[in-house]
């Protein structure tokens, strides 16, 4: 029997299985692709996770695959600049910067390296569950290889970090609640060229236009992400074609100044498990929680959920913690983690209401206050200390 089985290998299961695997744990992990996914999802990490990086022994291999995140300039309804998000000055409090870009892929690539080289884990790709019931003692998982083959296996505990639309948390029953934020985005990633990038602001950018917000944000090398919002009458499926996104995207280049690498539609949510733990089953990662991208913290959030529940998991199965202790520790993942994740999503939907105010006399109002509280001249405002 295993002691933890992990089902999803992205940041947040690769992270979740270093960290037990170091503590000596016997640790599963599966996921239904066969490789990492060559696509860009995320792109910030904070100095948090680069902290939980060095834990794990790889932060500096990660560290060539970052950059500091770029002042960020916010123009109102009327293009005026009314805010202005900064990088506090070193020396950095944890010891590293507190906002960075990242390219995902060779990230997920050294964490799954890290992974390989802890014998007490075992790894399998390509690999769907397919049934879970558990017991007083364990949890039995029921899995389909590539090849069709099924078989089963047995854990103490299963952590579900397969993502948004987490088969796991659907077998168990538990709910997510909406905290009733929910907008269409295209996503769209371009290597750009130099003749793009002489076209191109130099710090990342908020357009905060009622007709159309939207973002710029200035990833490692050469690598733009535009985050635009959608209309009401806009295709969601026609805006992710080379054809519709190119469309969106001419205010500022066009096809000749970079290519496309990835482009999404997605629906913007609020969505927070109401309960992230069944028996012996937990959930971690966009499986507990989806929010706004507004400050970069989906994996970030996700790798605190990780962190969280590791050393509670090993305590208990190590023995250090028995009885009503145990479960009481176990409970308070949910509690913590819960807690901390609404009140990031309630300030991200604070965040998302000054940014994407579509009304053009409320715009103007908002623009109007912004420069007030800063007696009419921007200031430099720190983004994270």
């Amino acid at each position: 029997m295993f002691d933890v089985a992990i089902v999803g290998f992205g940041p947040v299961g690769a992270v979740a299985a270093a960290l037990l695997g170091q503590a000596d744990l016997r640790v599963h992990v599966s996921d239904r692709l066969a490789g990492v996914y060559e696509i860009p999802r995320a792109i910030s990490l904070d100095h948090e996770v680069m902290r939980v990086f060095q834990q794990i022994g790889i932060v500096e291999a990660v560290q060539p695959h970052t950059e500091p995140f770029t002042d960020s300039e916010w123009f109102g309804a009327d293009g005026r600049l009314i805010r202005r998000m900064t990088m506090v000055a070193p020396p950095h409090p944890q010891g590293y910067t507190p906002s960075l870009v990242f390219t995902q892929p060779p990230v997920e690539r050294l964490l799954r390296e890290r992974v390989a080289q802890l014998p007490g884990v075992t790894v399998a790709l390509g690999t769907e569950t397919t049934a879970l019931a558990q017991d007083d003692v364990g949890v039995t998982l029921t899995q389909r290889d590539a090849d069709g083959t099924v078989s089963t296996l047995r854990a103490r505990w299963v952590v579900a970090c397969d993502g948004g639309a987490s088969t796991l948390r659907g077998m168990v029953g538990m709910e997510l609640a909406d905290l009733d934020f929910d907008e269409p985005w295209l996503v769209v990633d371009v290597r750009v060229n130099e003749r793009g990038l002489a076209r191109l602001p130099r710090t990342s950018v908020q357009f905060c236009e009622p007709d159309r917000p939207c973002t710029m944000v200035i990833g490692p090398g050469t690598r733009r992400r535009w985050e635009i919002s959608l209309k009401p009458g806009d295709d969601p499926r026609q805006a992710a074609t080379p054809e519709g996104t190119w469309g969106l995207l001419r205010r500022w280049i066009t096809p000749e100044d970079g290519e496309l690498w990835r482009q999404s539609s997605y629906r913007f949510h609020a969505l927070v498990a109401r309960q992230w733990r069944a028996g012996r089953v937990f959930v971690a990662g966009d499986a507990a929680h989806m929010q706004p991208p507004f400050l970069g913290q989906g994996m970030c959030q996700g790798v605190r959920d990780a962190v969280n529940l590791a050393w509670k998991l090993a305590a208990v199965i190590q023995g250090r913690v028995r009885g009503g202790a145990a479960q009481a520790l176990l409970d308070s993942y949910g509690t913590e983690r819960q807690a901390h994740v609404r009140t990031l999503t309630t300030r991200l939907k604070s965040l998302g209401a000054i940014i994407c105010e579509r009304a053009p006399v409320r715009a103007k109002e908002r623009d109007a206050r912004l420069l007030a509280e800063c007696g009419g001249l921007v200031r430099d405002t720190p983004r994270q200390a």
